[in-house]
């Protein structure tokens, strides 16, 4: 079963990424949480379920857990991290690079088959790492702030 995740705009040209986000949630077994989040450590678009206060943290533990990987790669030449996988003792915690300044972090269930879970995190951001323009992504900031009001 293949889906896509077309990148269907707003009225501001904006791609609808709370939209893409809960659909993810909602098409991907096992998956309980989703956030788009840019690099410095700010939520650009989070799934249902995801409050301000979780989404916040769950960002900046994301980009600083990138920033820890592209450091290691970096001391031993490997190149700039692209998925990274946290195996909890109850869950996953799996982020994966949406071009160069924003990546997705999942929430996975400890049972669910990360083969799939993978494959439809790197079909999302294949569909959606064009559309996350510098600007875009100050503009989803600015709106989930403005929600969080």
């Amino acid at each position: 079963m293949t889906h896509a995740y077309p990148g269907t705009g707003t009225s501001k040209g904006l791609p609808d990424c709370a939209w893409l986000i809960r659909q993810f949630v909602e098409d991907v077994p096992g998956v309980s949480h989703a956030m788009l989040v840019s690099l410095d450590g700010l939520q650009l678009a989070a799934s249902q379920g995801v409050g301000r206060d979780l989404g916040d943290q769950l960002a900046a533990l994301s980009a600083g857990l990138l920033s820890m990987a592209d450091r290691s790669a970096a001391l031993l030449e490997l190149g700039a991290a692209e998925y990274l996988t946290v195996r909890l003792p109850r869950g996953h915690l799996l982020f994966m690079r949406v071009g160069e300044s924003a990546g997705l972090a999942v929430v996975a269930a400890a049972g669910c088959d990360l083969r799939v879970v993978s494959y439809r995190m790197t079909q999302f951001v294949g569909a959606v790492w064009h559309a996350l323009t510098p600007a875009v992504r100050h503009e989803l900031h600015r709106m989930t702030a403005a929600q969080a009001r």
